[in-house]
This record gives C-alpha cells, sequence and structure tokens, in this order.
C-alpha cells in the first residue's frame, strides 16, 4: 500500500518537469493514453458484467478524467509542492462519502484524518507567496473527484475482482473522452516524454489501488494515499529546488502527516 503514495510523487515530479516543454492538455492526453496501451493486454481478462463496467467507467471518469485534468492544471498553476498537500483533502472527502454509503468511521481514523488535514494545510500555506485561488481550487477540486473516484472502484471490485481489466476500462475511456479535444494537435511525443515516463509510474500506483480498495474500506485506503506529500516535497526539493516553493512550515506539516498515518496502524 506504501508503494502508492510513492509512485504517485515520481509521477507528479515528471509531471511538472513535462509542463515546461508542453502543453498540459497535451501532456495529459499523452499520460492517460500511455496507461490505456500499458493495460490493454487486460482484454484478454475482460468482465462483461454491465453493472462492473459501469462502475469503472464512473471510477475512470472522476479519477483520470476530470481530477487529472483539474490535478495537472494546478501543477502548472502552483507546482507540485502546493497542489499535491491540496489534493491530499481526499482523506476528508472519503471519510463523508464513506459514511453517506455505510462504511465504519471509526474515531482513530477520524483523529488520523484530521493530523493529516493540518499537515497539509501548513504545506500549502507558504509565506511570502502570492497564492493562486484558481490553482488552490484545482488542487482541492483533485482531492474531492479522487475519493469520488475510490467510491466507486471499492464498489465495482466488490461486485467483480478484477482490478486489471477495471484499471485499463478507467483509462480507456478518459483517452477517448479526451481525444476531441486533441485531435487537431500536433502532439510531440519527444516533447511529451516526461508524461509518458510519468504515466507508467502512475499507472502501478492506480492499479495497487485498486488492489486496496476491495481489500480495505475506502476510509482507510485514501488516507495511506494522501501521504505521497511528503515524498513529492523530497524530490522536488532533490531535483526542482529553483522551481518549487519551500518554507519552514513543510517541516511541521509532513511531521503531522507521519503521525497521522502512524496512529492508525499503532
Amino acid at each position: 500500500m506504501f508503494l502508492i503514495p510513492l509512485l504517485f510523487s515520481i509521477h507528479q515530479i515528471l509531471v511538472r518537469r513535462g509542463g515546461e516543454e508542453i502543453d498540459t492538455l497535451s501532456g495529459t492526453y499523452l499520460s492517460l493514453l500511455t496507461s490505456t496501451i500499458l493495460f490493454s493486454p487486460s482484454l484478454l481478462f475482460a468482465n462483461v458484467d454491465p453493472k462492473f463496467l459501469t462502475l469503472m467507467l464512473a471510477a475512470g471518469f472522476f479519477h483520470f478524467f476530470v481530477a487529472r485534468l483539474c490535478f495537472y492544471h494546478a501543477i502548472e498553476r502552483i507546482g507540485a509542492n502546493l497542489s499535491a498537500p491540496l489534493s491530499a483533502t481526499r482523506v476528508y472527502f472519503a471519510a463523508i462519502l464513506t459514511y453517506l454509503i455505510g462504511e465504519e468511521v471509526t474515531p482513530k481514523i477520524i483523529f488520523m484524518s484530521i493530523l493529516i488535514f493540518l499537515g497539509v494545510a501548513l504545506l500549502s500555506r507558504p509565506k511570502g507567496v502570492k497564492i493562486d485561488a484558481i490553482g488552490i481550487f484545482l488542487g482541492l477540486a483533485t482531492g474531492f473527484f479522487s475519493a469520488l473516484s475510490s467510491l466507486f472502484v471499492r464498489m465495482g471490485m466488490l461486485e467483480s475482482y478484477n482490478p486489471y481489466f477495471g484499471t485499463f476500462v478507467g483509462f480507456a475511456f478518459s483517452t477517448l473522452l479526451l481525444t476531441p479535444f486533441v485531435i487537431k494537435k500536433n502532439i510531440s511525443m519527444r516533447r511529451g516524454r516526461f508524461f509518458i515516463i510519468a504515466s507508467i509510474f502512475v499507472g502501478f500506483g492506480q492499479f495497487i489501488r485498486y488492489v486496496g480498495l476491495y481489500k480495505f474500506q475506502v476510509a482507510v485506503v485514501e488516507p495511506i494515499v494522501s501521504i505521497y506529500p511528503l515524498f513529492t516535497i523530497v524530490f522536488s526539493y532533490m531535483f526542482l529546488r529553483s522551481r518549487e516553493i519551500f518554507g519552514k512550515e513543510v517541516v511541521l506539516g509532513a511531521f503531522l502527516v507521519i503521525l497521522g498515518i502512524n496512529i492508525y496502524f499503532f
């Protein structure tokens, strides 16, 4: 499970770098197309159950299409260091949504989510920097739609356990939806290479997420996935230091996130 946030973070750093060479819409399309091709062998194990397919289409639409567009544009506007913590608010949205469908939300999970939220709030409030309101909204929207997607993934995996094909359905549907918007673009694969590489990391991360959402409740999976801002901060400091925003509040924010995760397991 802890491999998911690591893969997500590597993906975010690559997207941040790729955004300097190609427009976000084209990069998003290349990312989705690559992941679709990567998971296309799952057609050999296709599941044609209508309810399963409907849930997987919904999951893909909200995460791979809507949330990814929001997230990539947020990264373009405010950087990976701020976008990642804002999108980690998915833990709160997940808690609300899972309560609505009857999953148990224990006091421990609530306390863990509060600490994580406080941590990401500190990480997203850099001193001396003018905040881009649209970028912040896009980051928060990413969190909401990601959590909503997890709800559909959870229901779909319980309906029929096929994470490999389920992941493909989401990527393929999202790629199809985005195609009309880029059909007239002359997209350069060389300039979009960072998005292509990023899609490999995030693709495998999503596959593991689908498996996890079969074994565990949404309110358990989402807080674990949401520690990716920690890795993002470390990687951005190592590779994108001149392009990203850093501050003293990062230390406290990171500590609160780690503490929140440990509370669940201990």
